[in-house]
């Protein structure tokens, strides 16, 4: 056998690392990581999105184009969409005709602000005469939304939908310094717990290396447990809910010796405030980006490294900010955010109003990017609710649950008490016959025996001072903090 000399000050055992793990191990585990994101997953991704590759090439083509250019091209792009709106689409077509708007005579915002907005409720009430009449019906994903109005609403997205999105999610985060594939630690909710995810599913996971804590069903040990997995696993991205992200990064501050070191973490789905965004900067020692989009159209806006705002998707979405007449609003004035997803044809999503209010910034990014930059984006804030066996249930659980009762207009849900919950549900015009007992008994199967839950139906849910709807409110103090960021404890 040849004696190997080891390099100095070293002894013929492996060197131990704070976890207990051995350089060794982890350079090997990382080796095959790196073999699985380079290989392995994308065989697996043109299987799954055959285009997404090809799309995420002409997005890096285009990263530091003329501004002139990416407005000629989104605007091809916007033009497209609204012929195959006018003769595809009976919603559009009937609308586009009764109004004697042609497609040929919008040439300006200012013309394209002849076509009315879509609202949440018009998407409810006509989602039938929205879907496209022709295409391949087969790519067509069913999907729905709670949003953050508590408004459940059922659609359509196709596969151009998809691959792009798909995309432009890699194309942002690339920004940060992340690769499609690379190791991803996730705070997501899952609609079902995790070990009954079929093997399809769970083979996914492995193959894209994403590991998942369930922030419809988190509890001490979950957590404790899924922190223990990181540090070993040592994930190079954190992604979730902001307010999940929070809870988390507040159950990391409290016990010192979990320590995860990713290099960069996304909040979506919910505001991101600057006490979160520095609360996370300190836990996970690295930069926070903010990143926006909507179940109904997503990737819609993400920060930069230069951190000055939020670039508009601009090659996939057109997005406008207006008063409540409709009329444009100046930069650094809030306003309703409408969007029209420029990729989605089995389903036209044309000035929709996502109920969400932001502002544009008032200058370019120095970064050189040349996607417009949204200032700020007020959207969503969810409470946790809290059952006395300790499990702790993100809010959008709830806009989940939802999907399954389209009878329902709106919903809130009301946590008074550890054992007490009312859920308040608006039902759509017309119905006369709904499933209370089954409602009750989903809830119930999710809070536990434990919890007084009261479910009604109301004419009408009022809203919050600021005019937002609240879909979840809670009383209840929270492990490690309080409900919302500008409540929590200093630390």
């Amino acid at each position: 056998m040849n004696n190997i000399p080891m390099p100095p000050g070293s002894s013929g055992a492996a060197r131990q690392t704070p976890n207990g793990f051995s350089e060794d191990a982890r350079s090997l585990r990382s080796m095959a990581s790196e073999l699985l994101r380079r290989a392995v997953f994308p065989v697996y991704q043109r299987r799954q999105t055959p285009s997404a590759f090809r799309y995420l090439r002409e997005l890096r083509g285009l990263e530091f184009a003329l501004p002139e250019a990416i407005q000629k091209l989104q605007w091809e792009r916007l033009t497209r969409l609204l012929r195959h709106a006018t003769v595809q689409v009976p919603y559009y077509r009937d609308c586009f005709g009764s109004r004697r708007i042609a497609v040929d005579e919008i040439r300006s915002t200012r013309d394209f602000a002849r076509i009315p907005i879509l609202s949440k409720t018009a998407l409810q009430e006509h989602s039938a005469a929205l879907l496209a009449e022709t295409g391949d019906t087969r790519s067509r994903q069913k999907n729905a939304s709670g949003g953050s109005t508590g408004k459940p609403v059922q659609f359509y997205q196709d596969r151009f939908y998809w691959e792009y999105a798909r995309a432009s999610q890699w194309f942002v985060e690339s920004w940060w310094g992340i690769r499609p594939g690379e190791r991803t630690a996730s705070i997501w909710g899952c609609d079902r717990d995790l070990p009954l995810q079929s093997w399809k599913e769970r083979l996914s996971q492995e193959i894209c290396q994403v590991r998942t804590c369930n922030a419809f069903a988190i509890t001490e040990q979950r957590l404790e447990d899924f922190a223990r997995m990181l540090m070993t696993w040592r994930p190079r991205f954190v992604t979730g809910y902001a307010s999940a992200l929070e809870l988390f990064a507040r159950f990391l501050l409290s016990r010192p010796h979990l320590r995860i070191r990713p290099l960069a973490v996304k909040s979506t789905a919910e505001v991101l405030t600057a006490e979160q965004r520095s609360l996370l900067e300190t836990v996970f020692a690295c930069p926070v980006y903010n990143f926006y989009g909507s179940r109904e159209v997503n990737n819609l806006a993400a920060e930069c490294p230069a951190h000055r705002g939020l670039h508009v998707n601009s090659l996939g979405r057109y997005i406008e900010i207006v008063d409540e007449e409709g009329a444009p609003v100046p930069p650094g004035v809030p306003g309703r955010i409408l969007v029209t997803d420029l990729t989605n044809f089995a389903m036209p999503f044309i000035r929709y109003e996502i109920e969400d209010v932001g502002s544009w910034a008032g200058e370019s990014c120095p970064c050189g990017r040349p996607f417009p930059l949204l200032a700020e984006v007020l959207g969503r804030s969810s409470d946790f609710i809290a059952t006395p066996g300790g499990k702790i249930i993100h809010g959008e659980y709830f806009t989940h649950l939802f999907y399954d009762f389209p009878q329902v207009s709106r919903f809130q849900v009301n946590q008074t008490a550890l054992r007490e919950i009312r859920v308040d549900i608006v039902l759509q015009p017309g119905v006369a016959d709904f499933p209370l007992d089954l409602l009750r008994r989903r809830i119930g199967e999710v809070l536990g025996p434990e919890v007084n839950c009261e479910v009604g139906i109301v004419e009408d849910i009022a809203r919050t001072a600021s005019g937002k709807h609240r879909f979840t409110i809670s009383s209840v103090s929270m492990p490690w903090g309080s409900q919302r960021a500008s409540q929590l404890p200093r630390k």
